[in-house]
């Protein structure tokens, strides 16, 4: 029987590979962008996603409203982009956490990040520390970036660990 020794629990739970997304949100005039690395495909047709979003994060409050979001890849690299989105939302003089963004389909979408989709809400598992979003892809982008080219961003590419 496998055990579930803390450390050994991290360890083996860390080689799963993540990717790392920008999250973005918005409900009226409050926005929400956050990291994000609990991210699955989990149907083809419908192409549906699963996401593990924080409970006590800003994000989770504002998606429990809206239902929709844009999931942006990082590519690889990119990581330097990626610790804006460790801290709390800011929207200033037409940047979301630093970054130029435009607004489509009433959802800020990120310049710079080279893909992205939408997604809106099929349903949500209470799961843990994070709830697990369901939700069906209802859009695909791409921005006019070199960044386009390269291969997008794993966790195991970073120096960061989460999850475990």
């Amino acid at each position: 029987m496998a055990n579930l020794d803390p450390e050994l629990r991290k360890r083996v739970l860390r080689k799963v590979l993540n990717g790392v997304f920008v999250m973005t949100t918005r409900q009226d005039e409050r926005y929400s962008a956050a990291l994000v690395t609990f991210v699955t495909q989990v149907s083809i047709e419908p192409p549906l996603y699963a996401v593990g979003v924080r409970k006590d994060s800003g994000l989770y409050e504002i998606l429990q409203l809206s239902g929709r979001a844009v999931l942006h890849p990082l590519a690889k690299s990119q990581q330097d982009l990626a610790p804006a989105f460790f801290k709390a939302t800011r929207v200033e003089d037409g940047r979301l956490n630093g970054l130029p963004f435009r607004i489509e389909d009433g959802l800020p979408v990120l310049e710079p990040l080279p893909w992205y989709f939408v997604l809106e809400t099929e349903g949500w598992h209470p799961g843990g520390d994070h709830a697990v979003w369901i939700a069906r892809v209802t859009g695909v982008g791409a921005n006019d970036v070199p960044e386009a080219e390269e291969e997008p961003l794993c966790m195991r590419d970073t120096p960061w660990s989460y999850g475990g």
